[in-house]
Order: C-alpha cells, then structure tokens, then sequence
C-alpha cells in the first residue's frame, strides 16, 4: 500500500438507529460542502451518514491536521454539527479514527496504521458472518489478537477469508475508494449514492466542485477557460458539457452559475450516479496594476468581479463605449464600440484620471447632470397642430403609434398633447446618400416631459426622434 495515500472518513452520526435515511439535498449539501477542503468526495457504500474524502497531496494546505479540521468545519457549515473526521492512509484505519472519545478529529499518523488499529475492536473489520463467530469463539476480541496470529495459521484455519481479515486487521487495506486520476490534472469529482433522479440536489454541489477546481488551479497561477461537467450516468454511461466563460475566470460565482444554465437548458434523462468537474482548458491569471500618483480610481478586479456574469452570459462584446461620430443627425451623432473585458483597466484608469482633473476644467455639480436623449428605435409618426407662427403647439401619435408607447416608464396619455416648443434647428445635407433635409423643435408637455421633434422636409411629415432624460 502506497503511503502516499492519505484517506480522510466523514461520519454523522444518526440520530436514531433505524430512521429513514438523510434527504438528496442534504447529502449533496455535505458534499457539496466536503468539496472545499477535498477535491473528491464519495459515499460509503452501506453507510448512508458517512463519506470518504481524498486527502492525499496536502502539503501545501498544511498536511493531515489542517484538513481534517477543514472537513470538519465544512460538515459543521452545512449544518452537521456531530460530524466527525478521521484520516489514514486506509479505509479502515479511517473509518476507525472518527469513533475516538474526546476529539470530533483524529489522525493517524503515515505508516501507523496497523499500530493504530491493534486496539480496535475487531468488528469494524469486515468479514463473513461465520468467520467472525468463530473468532468470537477463539476470545479474540480486537484486531490485535488477529493481527498477531501468525498468516500461515490463519489461512490455513480459516482460508482466503480468514486471511484478508488477518491483512486489514494489520492496517494492510488496499481498498481504495476513488478512480484513478490523471496526474497532475485539475479535476473535482463526487458521487451519490443512490443516484439522484432530479438536478436539484447538483445546485448544492456545483459551488463545491468549482472552488475545488479554481483552488487547484489557483496554485498553479492558472484559471478556467474552460470547463468540462461530466454527469456519471446510473445506467452506465457520461453525460457530458462543455462550459465556456467569455473569458477565463476563477470567479467561482460565474462558472457556478454557468454550469447551472447548461443543467438547466438540457436536464439528464437518467438518474445521476456522480459528478465530475475538470478544466478543459487553462488560461493565465491576470493582474492589473493601479497608479499609486493617481486619483483613487475603480479597483479593475473589483470591476471584473461585477461584470464576469455579463460577459459570461452575453459575451466578450457586452461592454461598449460610444464613439463620437461628428454628425448632426441625432441617429448619425454616435456610434456604440465594443470593449470587450480587455477594455476594463482602461476603463478604470480613464476613470480615474477624469476624476482628479482640476485647473479650467468645471468639476461636477451635485444634481447638475447633464440631459440625455433617449432615442425611439425608430422615429414615431405623430401628428402635430401648428400655431400661426408655425411653431408645434399639440403633438398627437398617429394610430399606428405602438400602444407600449411610454416616456421615462411612463405610459403618454391618449389624444393630443399640448406643448411648447423651441426651434427649429434645421439640418440638412447626406447629398452623397440619400440626402436629408429636417427642422428640428424640442418640445414640453404639459407634464414637463421634454421630447425632440422633427418635420422631414421631403414628406412634410412629423416624427417623434425621442425624449430627453
């Protein structure tokens, strides 16, 4: 048996002997929870409150100790406040160490498995029924009295059976209950047992298997870029999606939540046995650096953080910025330029410097915000009463005016407006095109809502361009 193996048991204890098993939700809670401190986390068979956990690799993490008190906090956290933890380097040893008296944790050092166990009771070896009467029969009470007999006695008394009882009771358990793992791969797995037939209980594990994934990345100076969800099938078979960030990310909230969606658009037609989670591509972390001789400007992680699940659902291209395109028409005035979440630090930094400019420059007044033009998607046909000046003094929408129509939110009343007008700024020109030709009014209404009004001098009819906020 490998000593590198390091294998960590989870126990709650029932309540009551006999009661009905644990929920789904709850089970995949405990898991979901175990994730964070274990990268796989799988049921024991026949033991519906106890789990086995892979401690093996920890160094880094602070060995043996420092993760059996993170299972055991994490099993507190997802409400199991009996929990209780033991770590070996076997199942055995393991599921031994959580029914110490005094310590909710224990661990049982490299190597000192079969010294650990010798005053054990010999129940918690598992064997066929005949051969542990007759042990019982024999005084042996504890794996140390099986464990000294010499092997050549027991497997001649007792066979092969009575020799695999004699190894494990020397801490010689070769189980191991996880599947072999790539090395050096990125990956958090866990299973349930029985299946779950509804994804209910995965939204309490995703969390978990995403923080273990960007947690093993995370020391390697990598994040996701993409992910690969495997649902391990009852009858047998993988169920597998890919799941792909705008950009890659550690933020474990986005790819929760993307992995959720791809659940969601299309659920497993058969109850799922397990779950695995592993980076199917790895990008680089990312750093971006403030000016220390600047003013405060927006913290640009802070900035990625806030618009990750923009980009994660809407792409590269959610984030634009207007362009400023030098013409009169209100239509032809800007134009909207991607970004993408490259544009970020420039964006925080640009914001930064707008915000320590002084000199000639006007600072901002409290409630001095400057009006914004709301444009229609398309121009609305209205109908407009002019006075003996010419001047827009009741704008009415035409009946195919769309009934949604609203101002700032507000639906606009039926019938003819009264309103002011100012004007008209008259614009033309577009000769190398089609050619326009307009007069334009601002115009208010008697609720104080201001709108831009036009007359296309071609047709001579009015449009509605917009309202101002």
């Amino acid at each position: 048996m490998s000593t590198n193996r390091r294998i960590a048991c989870i126990r709650v204890p029932s309540p009551r002997t006999g009661g009905p098993p644990p929920a789904p939700e709850r089970r995949a809670a405990l898991a979901g929870a175990l994730l964070a401190a274990a990268p796989r986390v799988t049921p024991v068979r026949g033991h519906p409150g106890a789990l086995w956990a892979d401690a093996s690799g920890m160094e880094r993490r602070g060995g043996d100790a420092a993760v059996a008190r993170a299972l055991l906090d994490a099993a507190r956290a997802a409400g199991e406040p009996d929990a209780r933890v033991g770590v070996a380097g076997c199942c055995i040893a393991a599921a031994a160490a959580t029914r110490e008296r005094g310590s909710a944790w224990r661990v049982v050092p490299p190597g000192g498995d079969g010294r650990y166990l010798r005053r054990r009771s010999l129940g918690l070896v598992p064997m066929p029924a005949g051969l542990r009467a007759s042990l019982s029969l024999l005084g042996l009470r504890d794996c140390g009295g099986l464990a000294d007999l010499s092997a050549a006695d027991v497997e001649l008394r007792f066979g092969a059976e009575g020799l695999a009882a004699w190894r494990l009771a020397r801490g010689d358990d070769p189980r191991w209950p996880f599947r072999p793992a790539p090395p050096a791969a990125a990956r958090a797995e866990v299973d349930f047992e029985p299946p779950i037939s509804s994804t209910e209980p995965l939204r309490f594990v995703l969390p978990g298997l995403v923080g273990s994934l960007a947690a093993q990345l995370g020391e390697r100076q990598r994040v996701p870029a993409g992910l690969r969800l495997v649902l391990r099938l009852d009858g047998g078979g993988d169920d597998v999606r890919e799941v792909r960030p705008a950009r890659p990310t550690a933020d474990g909230r986005v790819l929760a939540d993307l992995c959720r969606r791809a659940l969601e658009e299309r659920p497993p037609g058969e109850p799922v046995a397990g779950v695995l989670l592993e980076a199917a591509e790895e990008g680089t972390a990312r750093a971006d650096q403030l000016d220390a001789f600047r003013a405060p400007a927006p913290d640009p992680a802070a900035l990625h953080s806030a618009l990750l699940p923009v980009f994660a659902r809407w792409g590269d291209e959610a984030l634009c910025r207007a362009l400023h395109q030098g013409a009169h028409l209100p239509a032809e005035h800007a134009t909207w330029a991607p970004l993408g979440s490259a544009g970020i630090a420039a964006f925080a930094k640009t914001e930064g410097k707008d915000a320590g400019v002084s000199g000639d420059a006007h600072p901002p007044v409290r409630g001095d915000l400057p009006l914004c033009l709301r444009r229609l998607p398309e121009p609305l046909p209205v109908s407009v009463r002019s006075d003996a000046e010419g001047r827009p003094c009741g704008v009415e929408p035409q009946a195919a005016a769309p009934a949604a129509f609203s101002v700032g939110g507000a639906s606009c009343p039926p019938g003819m407006w009264k309103t002011r007008a100012e004007g008209p700024e008259r614009v033309s020109g577009l000769w190398w095109g089609k050619g326009s030709a307009r007069e334009y009014w601002t115009i208010e209404w008697a609720d104080g809502c201001l709108g831009l009004l036009f007359r296309d001098a071609g047709s001579g009819g009015w449009y509605l361009e917009g309202w101002y906020d």
